[in-house]
C-alpha cells in the first residue's frame, strides 16, 4: 500500500513536470515563431501543437523503448478522443464560435481525418504499426509541417520580431524539452506501477489518467484561445495535435519499437476516436459549433468513460 501511495504520488508530481514546462516549452516556441514571421494561425497548427503535444510524445515514445505498446497507442487514442470530445465541447459550451481560416476547414480538416482513419486501418488489418509503416508516417508529418510553414511565408508578409534572441529561447526549448522527456519516462513507470498496483490493464491508465494529464496543455491553450476569441488558434490546435499525435507520436514511438496491439480490445475506442473526429469534420464544414455541439461532444466523452470503466 506504502509503495502504491509513492508510485502514485510519483505519477501525479511527473504528469505536474509534463504540463508546467510543455507550456514553458511552448512560450518559448511562440517566441521563436515570431522571430521567424510565422502567422499565428500556423503557429496553432505546428508549433503549438507540437508543443502541447511534447507530454503525448514523451509518454508513448518511452512506453514504446521499455515495451508497453498498449499505453502507448492508448495514451495517443484517449488523448485525441479527450482533445475533441472534452476541450472542443467545453470551449464551445462554454462560449459558441465560428471557424473562419478556408485552410483549416478543407486542407486541415482533411488530413485530420485521413490520419485518424490511417490509424484505425494500421490497426485493425496489421494489428499494430510496424517500424516500416512508422517511419513513412514521420516522414508525412515533416513533409505536412514543411508545407504549412513554406505555404504561409508564401503567402502571408509578417514582419520578424528583431527584439526575440533567438540563442536564448532556442536554449529554453532545448532545456524545456529534455524535463520535458525525464518527467515523461516517471510518468511511464509511475503508471504501469500503479495500474499493477489496482489490479486495472495499462490500457485503462493510459486512455484515462494519462491522456487526460497529458492533455492539458492543449485544454489550457484552448479554452484560453477560446475565451479571449481566438477560435482559428483553439481549433488549430486540436486539429494539429490530433494530426501529430497519430504521426508524429504513434509514428515515432514505431520507429522505436514496432507497436502491436489486439485490435478486438480497442475496436470501440476506435469506434469513439471516428465519431468524434468526423463530428468535429463536419462542424468545421459547417464552419462553427453551437453550445448544442459542445454538449453533444462532452456527453460523447462521458460516455466514452463510462465505456472505459466498465470494461
Amino acid at each position: 500500500m506504502e509503495n502504491l501511495l509513492i508510485q502514485s504520488s510519483i505519477l501525479i508530481v511527473s504528469l505536474a513536470g509534463l504540463i508546467i514546462f510543455a507550456e514553458k516549452l511552448i512560450d518559448a516556441s511562440a517566441k521563436l515563431a515570431k522571430a521567424f514571421g510565422i502567422t499565428e494561425a500556423v503557429l496553432g497548427l505546428t508549433l503549438l501543437a507540437y508543443g502541447t503535444s511534447l507530454p503525448e510524445f514523451a509518454v508513448s515514445s518511452i512506453s514504446s523503448i521499455e515495451s508497453h505498446p498498449e499505453l502507448s497507442i492508448s495514451n495517443v487514442l484517449g488523448s485525441n478522443i479527450f482533445n475533441i470530445a472534452f476541450i472542443l465541447g467545453l470551449a464551445a459550451f462554454i462560449r459558441p464560435f465560428s471557424v473562419k481560416e478556408s485552410h483549416m476547414i478543407g486542407r486541415d480538416n482533411y488530413m485530420m481525418v485521413a490520419t485518424a482513419l490511417l490509424l484505425v486501418a494500421l490497426l485493425f488489418f496489421f494489428k499494430g504499426i510496424s517500424r516500416t509503416a512508422g517511419l513513412m508516417m514521420v516522414l508525412l508529418v515533416i513533409g505536412y509541417t514543411y508545407y504549412l510553414l513554406k505555404h504561409d511565408r508564401s503567402s502571408n508578409q509578417m514582419k520578424k520580431d528583431e527584439t526575440v534572441s533567438k540563442l536564448r529561447e532556442a536554449g529554453i526549448v532545448f532545456a524545456c524539452l529534455l524535463v520535458v522527456i525525464i518527467s515523461g519516462k516517471f510518468t511511464v513507470d509511475s503508471a504501469v506501477a500503479v495500474a499493477k498496483g489496482f489490479g486495472v490493464s495499462e490500457w485503462l491508465i493510459g486512455a484515462t489518467i494519462v491522456a487526460m494529464g497529458t492533455s492539458l496543455p492543449e485544454l489550457a491553450v484552448s479554452i484560453t484561445a477560446a475565451k479571449k476569441g481566438f477560435f482559428g488558434m483553439s481549433v488549430g490546435n486540436i486539429v494539429g495535435s490530433n494530426i501529430f499525435n497519430i504521426l508524429w507520436i504513434l509514428g515515432f514511438a514505431a520507429v522505436l519499437n514496432p507497436l502491436s496491439v489486439d485490435f478486438s480490445m480497442i475496436q470501440w475506442d476506435s469506434i469513439f476516436l471516428l465519431l468524434v473526429t468526423l463530428l468535429l469534420a463536419y462542424h468545421l464544414i459547417k464552419t462553427k459549433v453551437s453550445r448544442t455541439g459542445g454538449f453533444i461532444y462532452i456527453s460523447i466523452y462521458l460516455g466514452y468513460i463510462a465505456y472505459l470503466l466498465t470494461y
